[in-house]
């Protein structure tokens, strides 16, 4: 060995050493960044700065992404400041990406029932439902499939059906006890069939969640009309801002830009809106 790879050797792992020492204080001054930047908003949420709270969530969110508990401060800001409209957008989210955090699914059948209040203020004694139809059979068992578990879990479940399946296989290949072979053979079998359901599922889910087939009305006070047209007559009653509605088609300018949707409550309330007036959920 060379007396000059002798001292570039230390050298070198300094080098290395350096390096590594930088990256894990950049990034681990980003991870306290964004803390701080939570705290904060949790700061001003608690001192009843709830509009600037709202801003402050925002920034995070784009700072480092949804996640089910950012989502729900910022529709708790919302709510708290009377834009119901944001609030039960974030709240539906938040549901979306934790469909079985019960304080996220109360918050959002509390407001959204609020709403439905409004609506029905806004029929003036009309005879007219202002809330979603009665889910069909399988439409229930698609949301159970699709909506009701977190979008991740079918892929996990058929990954650990998938995993026995193998052991299953191994047992009925290598073990010579009758009895082994057969719970091998037969549970084979189960397993197969679920990790194939599992599989189908977890599309099903992944299809749902990239949907974009639910909105919120976000403007304040509104007529859906019977064509896609300023001049339109209205096709409902005045739907208040909040109200969750299923897309059923759009229209498009030339650049491909959605212009009108066509949305629906149900079978009474069905229409066309402009698409600045609603958000994707």
């Amino acid at each position: 060995m060379r007396l000059t790879d002798f001292f570039s050797f230390p050298m070198k792992s300094a080098k290395y050493l350096v390096i590594f020492i930088v990256v894990a204080f950049c990034s681990t001054g980003s991870i306290y960044a964004k803390d701080s930047s939570t705290a904060i908003a949790d700061t001003l949420y608690v001192n009843g700065k709830y509009s600037e709270a709202a801003e402050a969530y925002l920034a995070v969110e784009k700072l480092d992404g949804d996640s089910p508990g950012l989502l729900f401060n910022l529709a708790n800001s919302y709510a708290q400041i009377g834009e119901m409209g944001r609030a039960i957008l974030y709240y539906s989210r938040a549901n979306r990406l934790a469909p079985t955090n019960k304080e996220i699914k109360n918050n959002l059948d509390y407001f959204s029932s609020k709403v439905e209040d409004s609506n029905r203020a806004e029929l003036r004694g009309k005879k007219t439902s202002v809330v979603p139809d009665h889910a069909t059979f399988f439409q229930s068992v698609n949301s159970f499939i699709c909506a009701e578990f977190p979008q991740n879990m079918w892929a996990y479940v058929a990954a650990v059906s998938f995993i026995i399946l193998l052991s299953l296989i191994a047992v009925y290949l290598f073990c010579s006890d009758v009895r082994l072979r057969k719970i091998g053979f037969f549970g084979g079998i189960c397993s197969l069939f679920i990790t194939i359901a599992c599989i189908i599922f977890a599309f099903m889910s992944a299809s749902y969640y990239d949907s974009g087939d639910k909105a919120v009305l976000m403007a304040y006070k509104t007529e859906l009309l019977i064509e896609p047209s300023s001049d339109a007559k209205p096709a409902s009653n005045l739907l208040c801002q909040g109200t969750r509605l299923d897309i059923v088609a759009e229209e498009t300018d030339v650049e491909g830009h959605p212009t009108w949707y066509k949305v629906r409550l149900n079978s009474d309330i069905e229409g066309w809106i402009r698409a600045s007036d609603i958000e994707i959920i």
